[in-house]
């Protein structure tokens, strides 16, 4: 696949894609977002590679949606327009259902996270930020409101109380700050943040995949529920499965010798 807006390359056993549409100071219009689905769904089909850094070149990471984009195309099944967010809210197909059933994925932010350019981070596993790395939620300011499920997964992420001060009042917070809340959970030198977030993910993707995979799930169905019966089923499945995939494992390796 060849991509106009992205750059997308392998290091070791992490894929590395980059935003690279700068002269719109990398904001998603629909090719953009196609793009990076496109990439992001190559890396989770490479056997060769066990996890994803997301970052940008340019001061901005991404500026939110390109709301001067010319439109779409209409669908010739829908009549519709596509546009970001009916494309990055679809049921069953939106970034956050994308990101959940991917490979590990670490977003490594540089500069400005504006509207859309933060909620997107939100559904990453890792969110680590350079020391200048800004975060803007200026939707309410703008007439607008938080998307990407941001109204669900902020408060996961730094409580109600912080979630609702953010969004009310369209706050912008440095790195320091969103470190302290837990926005995002690690920080480095901007000149290093790309190489320490591959790094990562080189540590990540060493892991046997099926219990990373296993793992994942585990937290995200768990966190928010409430049951201890069901989240305690949850976890005796997956050990089930970590078991008789173990199990088939050593049998292969027994017959080969």
């Amino acid at each position: 696949m060849a991509f106009e807006t992205i750059r997308y390359e392998q290091r070791g056993k992490v894929a590395l894609i980059t935003y690279d549409r700068q002269e719109r100071r990398n904001a998603w219009n629909v090719s953009m977002y196609r793009e990076i689905v496109g990439a992001i769904e190559a890396a989770n089909a490479d056997e060769t590679i066990g996890a994803i850094v997301i970052t940008n070149d340019g001061p901005v990471f991404c500026s939110g949606v390109d709301f001067k984009a010319p439109p779409e195309e209409k669908d010739p099944l829908t009549g519709l327009r596509p546009n970001v967010a009916t494309l990055s809210m679809a049921p069953d197909a939106s970034w956050i259902h994308l990101l959940a059933k991917s490979k590990p994925v670490i977003c490594a932010i540089n500069g400005a996270a504006i509207g859309a350019g933060i909620t997107q981070i939100l559904a990453a596993d890792i969110r680590m930020g350079g020391r200048s790395s800004t975060y803007a939620f200026p939707f309410v300011s703008l007439g607008l409101m938080p998307e990407i499920g941001a109204t669900a997964l902020l408060p996961q992420i730094v409580g109600l109380g912080r979630a609702m001060d953010i969004c009310m009042t369209a706050a912008k917070l440095d790195a320091e700050e969103a470190l302290r809340i837990g926005l995002i959970t690690r920080v480095a030198d901007d000149e290093q943040l790309v190489d320490e977030a591959v790094a990562l993910a080189e540590r990540m993707a060493g892991y046997p995949a099926l219990q990373m995979k296993l793992t994942k799930d585990l937290v995200y169905a768990n966190a928010v529920e409430a049951e201890p019966n069901i989240y305690l089923a949850r976890e005796t499945e997956a050990f089930v499965t970590m078991y008789r995939a173990n199990r088939a494992a050593r049998a292969a390796m027994e017959t080969k010798v």
